[in-house]
């Protein structure tokens, strides 16, 4: 196995653990959360957001980090804490509580999603970092932490699974504990560009900042509610945590998928294609009680929001190639901002109307908003679109 693939390995590993489990897990297990401690929806969004808020503050603190000497011990603290801090929680019982253990794993999350992602796509020149493969760890961790909810035993109650992933992700963390954590040996530049198509506008950074603020808003609060919304769906309760485990089997290849077909049309046509896309999958079950609508809601929304990421990415190289760095962490920050307050409005909307389908709607058009915000082409020169490990 050579380098790359063996450090993207590595690296899908840990986003497996930081992310998929040490983030989006409680999504698959907030219901059982709420009915063994008597949360309320509003609760649910308001643990949500400060785990989000959390998330934001890792990033903007392992940005400070990322080429200093100190990264390595900063991702090892983040991927150890991430273990801790999944199983430490089944012993608060509190809102308060929940709320600062899922802050403090929200730090971690972030951390070591932006240095995990920095080690593993640093490699040795003549080699094409695999972004594919190393974000498609997140879809992998989602998948597990959705299986766990849906096998744990009930008569071991709520606490069960979060032990059960707090051990998964500290088994998933060995291979960037060992192979990420050094110094740097090669600075990987542009990780592999190929030539976007030509005559296809590029989407101007303050259109495109907007819709990724409305992606942050709206995605979360189908990444807080949807399996809870599922549940509460009746005759479909025991499949809720599946569509779950649906979603991340459908983003672990998304965003090698969304790569080409940005390649194929054009970044912002790609990006409002998938806007479009996930907006429908979201609105699906809400709109449905077929298991047919949740499963292909659960497939639609997996799908898309990585490869959201990535295509925004692409787009910032386009209209910001020689300030890419400060684009980036501009649109995250945006994007962060959209993501604390989503599960804040849509968990008060729901606590208001006693279910959460209507808050999942309104996040819905605010994604297709995205969408409409990024049609209009701007004047921007052309610059490659990052190539997916290919």
């Amino acid at each position: 196995m050579g380098a790359a693939t063996r450090r993207a390995l590595a690296g899908a590993l840990a986003l497996a653990a930081a992310m998929g489990i040490g983030r989006f897990a409680y999504t698959a297990l907030l219901p059982g959360v709420q009915h063994g401690l008597g949360f309320d929806d509003a609760v649910g969004g308001a643990i949500a957001s400060a785990n989000l808020v959390g998330y934001l503050a890792g990033v903007l603190w392992a940005r400070r980090l990322a080429g200093s000497a100190r990264r390595g011990a900063a991702l090892r603290l983040g991927l150890a804490a991430t273990a801790v801090l999944t199983a430490a929680v089944t012993a608060v019982g509190s809102e308060a509580g929940w709320a600062a253990v899922r802050f403090g794993s929200g730090v971690a999350s972030g951390l070591v999603f932006v240095l995990a992602s920095a080690a593993a796509l640093e490699v040795a020149p003549g080699h094409l970092p695999r972004p594919g493969v190393l974000y498609g760890g997140v879809g992998v961790g989602i998948a597990l932490a959705a299986v766990v909810a849906a096998l744990a035993p009930p008569a071991g109650g709520w606490r069960v699974p979060w032990w059960v992933l707090g051990g998964a992700a500290a088994a998933l963390a060995v291979p960037g504990w060992r192979d990420l954590s050094g110094p740097l040996a090669h600075d990987s530049g542009s990780g592999g560009a190929v030539a976007a198509g030509r005559g296809r506008a590029p989407v101007g950074f303050g259109r495109l900042a907007t819709a990724y603020f409305l992606e942050g808003l709206g995605y979360i609060v189908s990444g807080t509610f949807a399996v809870a919304a599922v549940r509460r769906t009746p005759g479909l309760e025991a499949l809720a945590p599946w569509t779950w485990a649906l979603a991340g089997l459908a983003a672990a290849p998304s965003a090698l998928l969304w790569a080409s077909l940005g390649r194929r049309i054009g970044v912002r046509s790609a990006l409002v294609t998938a806007h479009l896309v996930q907006a429908a999958g979201m609105a699906l079950p809400s709109l449905s009680s077929a298991a047919w609508a949740a499963l292909a809601g659960a497939a639609l929304f997996g799908g898309t929001f990585i490869g959201i990421t990535t295509l925004t990415v692409a787009a910032a190289r386009e209209v910001r190639p020689r300030a890419l760095g400060r684009a980036v962490g501009t649109l995250t920050a945006i994007y962060g901002v959209g993501q604390i307050v989503g599960p804040l409005a849509a968990g008060a909307v729901a606590q208001h109307l006693g279910d959460p389908r209507p808050a999942v709607l309104a996040a819905a058009a605010a994604v297709a908003l995205g969408a409409v915000v990024l049609v209009v082409p701007s004047r921007s020169r052309v610059a490659p679109v990052p190539d997916q490990g290919r």
